[in-house]
């Protein structure tokens, strides 16, 4: 059966790509975006875009509109033509701007208002300039500068490993032209009017951040890639972000980087553009990276009701990963011990239970995965070693649960009497019918379903810094989570979430254990 990968990752390129022409046969698809467009800047950005007359493209107060509006047409042209959303999205400096756009944290009109701003501080800069130079390492670049005492340049744009922009004072970037020709690299000007992402770009920085704050923004519906921190943005940070953009550094290659370690290189499309950042992406991949070391092991956690026998077909697909079940009291081996319905008290419970496992494996690589009530648990799980200073995982692997920060839609399930209980469980399908024929069994797991479920009308989320450890949720698609449900998990990693949605209701899994052995190891379903 087919698995969704979602819609992969979306490209959107910034100032440098426009050109006569850009944009035909989209401003007639989209007259009202177009005009709306028009009415916020004051001129006819289709006539400026297709015929150029006044020589207007290539000045920095209208080429980074232009590019913002034929960006995000070509965007929606290409979902209307049956191409889905992306999941994860990234613009090279301007292009972040339609990034959000996609992602939900602005209307087009705003995106338009905000780029307008943006370009007219840029344009007003003077006195600088930027250099292209190919063939070096950031850091060989910044070796080579301290050197020949150029440390009044900045490096601007770090496009892949070895292409990357400099930016600052006009007669310095001419002597490093000269000086970093005659080490062999390839050098080249860029049509820009000042020193652009660099240190000389503060002012306008603070006058545009200043312009942000009369403005809100919506909580992010799908993953964006931050220019200037090369990791996911963070609800409530993007204005700072936005800001921070104009004077730091572009961190290309290190942006598609964080992505690249997560999702192959073929699930990238560039929107509009010239195919620029698409040869960049593939410049990027020939790096070496380190690799993400394989887990020996996994954590598991298991659902309501679940004991240790739960995911056993699980560790029938795993190859070379031993399944490591944490056992919650009152079931399985611990069937004499009490049950427990606090949070608090299971998670340092399940905590314990990884830690003597780390004492005698030491620092082995592992991977922690829960389904449904045991997602949330795995989650609080990696929370607990973080803040007790132990290893993380290489990988948390969720499903079936929306991000932790959202309520849990079974909240309540532990306040429902008699049949009403059995019948909700009925409907989720982790009960069998034929239990109920047993009235000994049924007294006895109803006791455990009703503490796990208690455990989720009692779980409390509070927000921590995000974890330092890759996510990858998974759901069926015929659970109703919401597109805010599932992306709220982007919340609580530094690192490109990624989502894959499986055939099936709330338990797809136990028809697609091979898929979830395959991403638990790091592989692709």
């Amino acid at each position: 059966m087919p698995v969704t990968h979602g819609g992969g990752v979306a490209l959107f390129p910034g100032q440098g790509t426009q050109a006569k022409g850009m944009g035909a046969g989209l401003f007639d698809r989209y007259p009202e975006a177009v005009a709306l467009a028009g009415d916020v800047l004051g001129y006819d950005v289709a006539r400026l875009c297709l015929e150029d007359p006044d020589g207007r493209l290539d000045d920095t107060r209208y080429t980074q509109p232009a590019i913002f509006v034929v960006n995000a047409l070509s965007y929606w042209d290409s979902v209307d033509r049956g191409e889905p959303p992306a999941d994860v999205l990234l613009g090279h400096s301007l292009g972040e701007y339609n990034a959000l756009l996609a992602a939900g944290a602005f209307d087009f009109e705003t995106g338009v208002k905000l780029v307008a701003q943006r370009s007219a501080l840029m344009g007003a800069e003077r006195g600088g300039a930027m250099l292209a130079v190919v063939g070096a390492s950031v850091q060989r670049l910044e070796e080579l500068l301290a050197e020949n005492e150029l440390t009044t340049l900045d490096v601007a744009n770090r496009n892949t490993p070895s292409q990357n922009v400099l930016s600052g004072p006009v007669a310095d970037i001419d002597r490093a032209r000269e000086i970093l020709a005659a080490q062999g690299l390839r050098v080249a000007p860029v049509r820009v009017s000042a020193a652009f992402h660099s240190r000389y770009m503060r002012s306008a920085r603070e006058e545009f951040a200043a312009f942000l704050r009369g403005f809100r923004f919506a909580p992010l519906a799908r993953t964006v890639i931050a220019n200037a921190t090369a990791r996911p943005y963070r609800d409530g940070e993007v204005a700072s972000t936005l800001s921070a953009q104009l004077d730091g550094a572009v961190r290309w290659s290190d942006s598609v980087l964080a992505v690249l370690r997560r999702l192959p290189a073929e699930r990238f499309r560039e929107v509009g553009g010239n195919g620029l950042l698409t040869r960049m992406v593939r410049q990027i991949e020939t790096a070496p990276v380190p690799p993400v070391p394989k887990p020996r092991r996994v954590f598991t956690v298991a659902f309501a009701g679940g004991d240790e026998n739960s995911y056993r077909p699980l560790g029938e697909h795993l190859r070379d990963v031993e399944l490591v079940p944490l056992e919650r009291p009152g079931r399985g081996r611990r069937y004499s011990a009490p049950l427990v319905s606090d949070p608090e008290a299971l998670v340092a419970d399940l905590t314990g239970q990884v830690r003597e496992h780390l004492r005698e494996h030491g620092d082995e690589p592992f991977a922690v995965y829960g389904h449904s009530l045991g997602a949330r648990l795995a989650f609080r799980v990696c929370r607990q070693l973080r803040a007790e200073g132990l290893p993380a995982p290489v990988r948390l692997v969720v499903s079936g649960e929306c991000g932790p920060s959202v309520p849990s839609r079974e909240r309540d399930t532990w306040q429902l009497t008699g049949d009403a209980f059995w019948a909700h469980l009925e409907q989720l399908g982790g009960v069998p019918r034929q239990l109920r024929q047993y009235e000994d069994l049924m007294a006895h797991y109803e006791r455990v379903l009703r503490a796990d479920f208690t455990v989720l009308g009692r779980y409390r989320h509070h927000e921590e810094a995000p974890l330092d450890v890759p996510i990858t949720v998974v759901t069926g698609d015929g659970e109703p989570f919401t597109e805010a449900d599932l992306v709220a998990w982007q919340r609580e990693t530094t690192e490109p979430l990624v989502r894959y949605r499986f055939p099936g209701d709330h338990f797809f899994i136990r028809a697609h254990w091979a898929e979830l052995a395959h991403l638990i190891e790091g592989a692709n379903p």
